[in-house]
């Protein structure tokens, strides 16, 4: 599952796996009665993946400095037309950064970053990066964004659980294990919730899952 996928669903409108609101974890965490709220100035976020996602949106109108990384010119378009946002477009050396006063999205191959492509970031916000790739590619996926990112940065991990038998994903289903197998080596892992979501997913039912669950956690790295 490479690029070239999701740039055909994004060109063909197939965005059924874009979320409209954003999603309540964040709010939880980085809202105004978050654990954080009060270091925000001084915080950058990054959104690995985002699409046309809410959840920079929400980052930014809460004050923090946020940054993503989307292989699609469709879905970093139509995310600054939606938001009515103007930008600023400047072209680096792999990517294209499309600015608009603390927010950023580059556009490009997110396993081409470099550190110094997303700046000096705090905290990383993946709600629908991992869940987003095959397990053949979550490995690296996870190498990478490990690099990415210097001791002690937060990371907001957001999973689904499902029996992987009844929906081809995406979104894939990514057990407890499997994070703890993926992250271990390099980070502290706190289990924050698991909530059962299958009632407020009707799409998914249509698609014949019988459970879904979400699952949030804190992932610190330490090495």
């Amino acid at each position: 599952m490479d690029t070239a996928f999701w740039l055909e669903r994004w060109s063909r409108g197939e965005a059924g796996f874009h979320q409209q609101h954003v999603n309540p974890y964040l709010g939880y965490y980085y809202g105004e009665l978050g654990p954080i709220a009060e270091k925000r100035s001084e915080l950058r976020v990054f959104v690995p993946l985002c699409g046309k996602s809410m959840d920079l949106w929400w980052l930014q109108q809460n004050g923090y400095d946020s940054v993503g990384v989307e292989c699609s010119e469709v879905a970093v378009q139509q995310f600054f037309d939606e938001q009515q946002l103007e930008y600023s477009k400047r072209h680096m050396n792999r990517h294209v950064s499309y600015k608009s006063d603390r927010l950023e999205i580059l556009l490009g191959d997110f396993f081409t970053l470099q550190a110094d492509d997303i700046g000096n970031i705090s905290d990383i916000f993946d709600r629908a990066s991992l869940i987003a790739l095959p397990i053949e590619m979550r490995g690296e996926y996870v190498s990478k964004i490990t690099d990415l990112q210097k001791t002690e940065t937060r990371t907001l991990l957001i999973t689904l659980t499902y029996p992987q038998h009844e929906m081809d994903g995406p979104p894939f289903s990514v057990s407890e294990e499997e994070v703890n197998e993926l992250y271990s080596d390099n980070f502290r892992i706190e289990k924050l919730a698991a909530k059962d979501i299958l009632e407020d997913e009707p799409r998914f039912k249509q698609r014949g899952l019988t459970k879904l669950t979400e699952t949030a956690y804190k992932l610190t790295r330490y090495k």
